[in-house]
């Protein structure tokens, strides 16, 4: 898809009348794509699984947010790239804290400042919303980062929703590239394999720490598969929650699995234990 120019208030409400920034799960649009922005960092184009659609992060920092969020169980919807409209009252927060607004670099004309990430959550019979601005540990102390947090922190805070910051950590990411690497197979436009196949193969396992070759061993002899196909399946499972694991440690390449829990969709959604 092709690079849109977002400059002029004119190619803000073009962009508003296409429906970007506007929506809610798969109906929803970034205001900005990867294809929009102009970036040294990684970006990627994930497809969600709560959400069924492709979801643009802008940078590595941004794509293990993402896959955290969409693991939590409370999560059930995110838009990324959410602007702060109207444009007018971002303007009037600037003058207020006596900050500069941020502006295009060639028009100088007052840009829509995003927010990386707005979550709805379900916390018990209550949606409650969060806005979630991902940045690295290093630009925690820039002044002009600073400046446009607080912008973005006062207008969340004007419209009564939760404003946080995120920079992560060793830890959180190597959790977020196990959950990467769990749910990929999930993401595929294909079923790989079917929910009652998942539970047979969940069936077999316990808790408890494994070699992961021998858990494969078992799908192969148990269910007739590949042994590439084993390891998906593997994956599968940790990626749908069936089987709960350790993911203080990088999986992917791992010899050893640890296993908390197995959870058997089909019998436990009935008795409600997950």
């Amino acid at each position: 898809m092709a690079r849109r120019k977002l400059e002029t208030f004119d190619d803000f409400n073009r962009a508003l009348k296409n429906k970007y920034g506007i929506g809610e799960g798969g109906s929803y649009k970034p205001w900005l794509r990867v294809q929009d922005v102009k970036s040294k960092g990684v970006r990627s184009q994930i497809l969600g699984l709560k959400t069924d659609r492709v979801h643009h992060t802008l940078s590595a920092i941004e794509t293990d947010f993402f896959y955290l969020a969409e693991f939590s169980d409370s999560v059930t919807d995110i838009r990324e790239q959410f602007p702060l409209l109207p444009i007018n009252l971002s303007i009037k927060i600037a003058e207020a804290l006596g900050v500069e607004h941020p502006a295009h670099p060639r028009t100088k004309e007052p840009i829509i400042i995003t927010t990386d990430f707005l979550l709805t959550r379900l916390i018990g019979e209550q949606v409650i919303y969060e806005a979630i601005s991902v940045k690295p540990e290093g630009e925690s102390d820039d002044q002009r980062v600073l400046e446009k947090l607080e912008i973005e922190r006062v207008w969340w805070e004007l419209v009564g929703v939760k404003f946080s910051y995120y920079v992560g950590n060793e830890l959180t990411q190597t959790q977020s590239r196990n959950i990467n690497w769990a749910t990929h197979p999930l993401r595929s436009q294909t079923e790989v394999f079917t929910e009652h196949e998942m539970d047979v193969a969940a069936s077999f396992l316990t808790s408890g720490k494994y070699f992961i070759r021998d858990i494969c061993d078992q799908f192969v002899n148990e269910m007739g598969m590949q042994h590439e196909m084993a390891l998906t399946m593997l994956r599968s499972l940790i990626g749908s929650k069936r089987v709960v694991v350790d993911f203080s440690s990088s999986l992917e390449n791992a010899d050893f699995i640890n296993i908390f829990n197995i959870c058997n969709i089909e019998k436990d959604l009935v008795n409600g234990a997950c």
